[in-house]
């Protein structure tokens, strides 16, 4: 048996579901797992590495996106000088971004590429018998005697109830606020078909392609079943499905309306794509218990949104979905995309427009985040607007690594910080000329105070104690605020 210690240094407002289900994936196959949690703590440095002490793990492991790959980096470059323990990454960053699997610029030992449930238990296992590191299958390695990073990759999990429920008390018992949130996320499908440039899925399909299907569902009664424990040990009173489409396969909703009402009975918020919104799906997503549900905009010109973005929808399907399912009685949000490589200002108010034409309950705006190795990246960087080698993101609230022109520089951050207001107030855009003067923290002070007010309107209704909610309340500001 290996003791396998998971690492979360930045603060979250949800589940951590990669943490959670590989280290249920461990224990499944005899594994010890732990977690050292110090969120957003300025201090957490030594903390951390006090932790890890007491914990005497075999190896460390971080899970991490590439806005906060420099933290980690950082991070793991500090563990390094004071123990002598394998590090190993996973996640997106790892993923996508070459100069993980390279081994350049950073301390790591190992680097999980694309599906880890089961990749891990094969490196961890390897570890337990040889003593050394190798790469194994989704492995990338560096050791003493060199790197090995000609990556194979394990076909994709099908079905998804081979794997064991995500372990939740991994994080839970170290983190009462989320413990105590009684909103919590799942996911009941993995996997997206579309090829929108700005995301990681489709490198991640092509990646995978010939190694299974990409879209794959948990059976409805194992999903149930997995919410019913969680629910049993927990507060709960609301549900996120984090999946990227929740409607994509009809027939499973069909089952999943039946079902979930009797057996979970809970309000949820989903994430839905416009041309697979009909009246039918509609009344499935209300019937089941849907109290809202998203919908991407991103941009809303159709001829920049269809030809750079690869989106290949129209105005009148996003209009129309909307239409849908607010006559099905659910709340609507949105979300979108400004700043984007090439986009105008021109550009911009047409998204402003859309969003209006939608009606939405919740605006979500967010800046251009240029995510390694994706299609949107390439392109920014072939039209000059951004360095190949560009230090990573840091935030898709405030700020962009993006060479905007001056007219653009100076007008973005207050149209992104006003956008909400503009969507939901319409008066407020005749106003903008003057509002967009205002110094840059009052506009940030608007700009997270309306985010966290609009959540409240999407978000499944729950009741919290005051002191639950103002912890929520410090978390989430330290998130968006960044």
């Amino acid at each position: 048996m290996k003791k396998v210690t998971f690492v979360i240094s930045e603060a979250r407002i949800h589940d951590h579901l990669s943490i959670m289900a590989l280290s249920a994936s461990l224990k499944g196959a005899g594994h010890d797992t732990s977690l050292v949690f110090f969120p957003n703590d300025p201090f957490n440095k030594k903390k951390i590495i006090g932790a890890l002490r007491e914990q005497v793990p075999d190896i460390i492991a971080f899970s991490f996106m590439s806005c906060v790959k420099d933290h980690y980096i950082d991070l793991g470059n500090y563990i390094k000088k004071h123990m002598n323990v394998p590090i190993i990454i996973g996640g997106p960053a790892a993923t996508f971004d070459k100069h993980f699997i390279n081994f350049e610029g950073h301390p790591f030992d190992a680097v999980c590429v694309g599906e880890g449930d089961l990749a891990i238990v094969d490196f961890v296992e390897s570890y337990e018998k040889t003593g050394q590191l190798r790469a194994v299958t989704n492995f990338a390695v560096s050791t003493a005697d060199g790197i090995e990073n000609n990556i194979q990759l394990r076909s994709l999990i099908d079905p998804l109830d081979v794997l064991a429920f995500p372990d939740k008390k991994i994080l839970y018992d170290k983190d009462p606020c989320l413990k105590n949130s009684k909103i919590k996320m799942f996911m009941a499908s993995r996997g997206c078909p579309y090829k929108c440039t700005y995301c990681f899925n489709h490198k991640y399909n092509s990646m995978y392609k010939g190694k299974g299907h990409i879209v794959r569902h948990k059976t409805v009664d194992y999903f149930l079943e997995e919410i019913r424990q969680v629910k049993e040990m927990y507060p709960l009173e609301g549900i996120i499905f984090e999946d990227d489409i929740f409607i994509m396969k009809k027939d499973w909703l069909e089952e999943f309306a039946e079902k979930y009402p009797s057996r979970i009975g809970l309000p949820y918020m989903c994430y839905v794509r416009p041309n697979l919104v009909t009246e039918d799906i509609g009344k499935l997503l209300k019937n089941s218990g849907c109290h809202s549900a998203r919908v991407a905009i991103e941009c809303g010109n159709e001829d920049f949104r269809n030809r750079i973005l690869k989106r290949n929808l129209t105005n009148e399907q996003t209009i129309r979905s909307c239409e849908i399912l607010h006559a099905a009685g659910l709340k609507v949000g949105t979300i979108n995309i400004v700043g984007l490589p090439t986009e105008t200002i021109d550009d911009m108010k047409e998204t402003l427009a859309l969003n209006k034409s939608c009606k939405p309950e919740h605006v979500s705006v967010n800046m251009f985040m240029p995510l390694p190795g994706v299609d949107l990246t390439f392109f920014a960087i072939e039209q000059g607007l951004i360095d190949a080698n560009a230090a990573s993101p840091k935030s898709t609230h405030h700020i962009s690594d993006m060479k905007y022109s001056e007219p653009v520089r100076k007008w973005l951050y207050p149209f992104k910080a006003l956008f909400p207001l503009m969507v939901r107030i319409p008066f407020i855009e005749r106003l903008f000329p003057l509002l967009r003067k205002l110094p840059r923290l009052v506009l940030k002070v608007i700009d997270t105070g309306f985010r966290i007010y609009s959540n409240t309107k999407c978000y499944p209704p729950a009741k919290f104690s005051l002191r639950d909610k103002l912890r929520i309340l410090r978390r989430y500001i330290a998130i968006i605020s960044g």
